[in-house]
């Protein structure tokens, strides 16, 4: 499969002063949106075209709302509002920890476009956020530039693009029909969809390049891994789904992934699973290429 050498994203905007100041009076409910990998109702196809045209919305967007569970909800509610504030933007679907290091952080911000804008539904953002003296502060705002489609996929990738229980963000489903995703990926996530739907929340296009706060290279830049954000419906951060979440990751394992985290270590330290406030609320599957 090709690759591209690197997650390409583009700088969108600089912002200062959003904090936690931000006083949603919601701000420990749950999102009513529909979580890792939610697209606009649409019928998979065995186009490479990543995405369908969005339909025309006629409820008004409401404002996310981190799930109570959250390591940070404040964190995260300070980076979905800098996304919200954009003029593209619909509405923010989903977020998700690429890095928690206080008093930096790196969060993925998936969100619907209004329509219109760029025939696309939608993309998915990383947010830079760091807290200096106490309040959450947005740093930086990068979109992903999601890649151009194949003109004539492999079968495998049409596989995965019309798998209705493989549920791809809008840059995810780029990624997989540009043809930049390791086949060992398409597999894994296929067999996943055989046992559960899969909410996919990032695959290269928005990742950083290194692990956060490390020199260390990320597998998703190369087309090596893929995160899952819910499982049935259920968001990975949520408590209540850990039963769903560890079958997931053994089975993640028995795909051949070598790099498997999560909110839970299942193997106590050993070199199969890992865990660490990151993956508090998705589960990470990596192959070695």
């Amino acid at each position: 499969m090709g690759r591209i050498a690197a997650g390409v994203c583009v700088p969108v905007l600089l912002l200062f002063g959003v904090g936690c100041a931000d006083s949603d009076t919601d701000a420990g409910a749950p999102s009513t949106t529909s979580g890792a990998g939610a697209t606009p109702s649409e019928s998979p196809s065995d186009s490479a075209s990543p995405t369908e045209p969005a339909t025309s919305a006629t409820a008004e967007p409401t404002r996310y709302r981190p799930h109570p569970a959250e390591a940070d909800g404040v964190a995260k509610r300070v980076a979905a509002r800098a996304v919200e504030a954009l003029p593209e933007v619909r509405q923010v679907t989903y977020t998700q920890y690429f890095g928690y290091l206080p008093p930096q952080a790196s969060i993925l911000v998936e969100a619907d476009f209004v329509d219109g804008v760029d025939g696309r539904g939608g993309t998915t953002y990383d947010v830079r956020v760091s807290r200096a003296s106490g309040d959450w502060q947005v740093d930086t705002v990068t979109a992903a530039d999601p890649p151009r489609a194949l003109a004539d996929p492999s079968p495998l990738v049409r596989r995965v693009l019309r798998n209705d229980r493989i549920v791809l963000p809008w840059a995810g489903r780029a990624d997989v029909a540009a043809g930049d995703v390791d086949d060992e990926v398409l597999r894994s996530m296929l067999a996943l969809a055989e046992e559960h739907e899969i909410g996919v929340s990032v695959l290269i296009s928005a990742h950083p390049v290194n692990v956060f706060g490390t020199d260390r290279r990320s597998r998703h830049p190369d087309g090596f891994a893929y995160d899952i954000g819910s499982i049935d419906g259920r968001l990975v951060v949520d408590p209540d789904a850990a039963g769903l979440v560890r079958e997931v990751m053994e089975l993640a394992t028995g795909t051949g992934a070598d790099q498997v985290g999560g909110p839970t270590d299942l193997d106590g330290g050993g070199s199969q699973y890992f865990s660490d406030v990151t993956h508090t609320d998705h589960v990470h599957v990596g192959f070695d290429g």
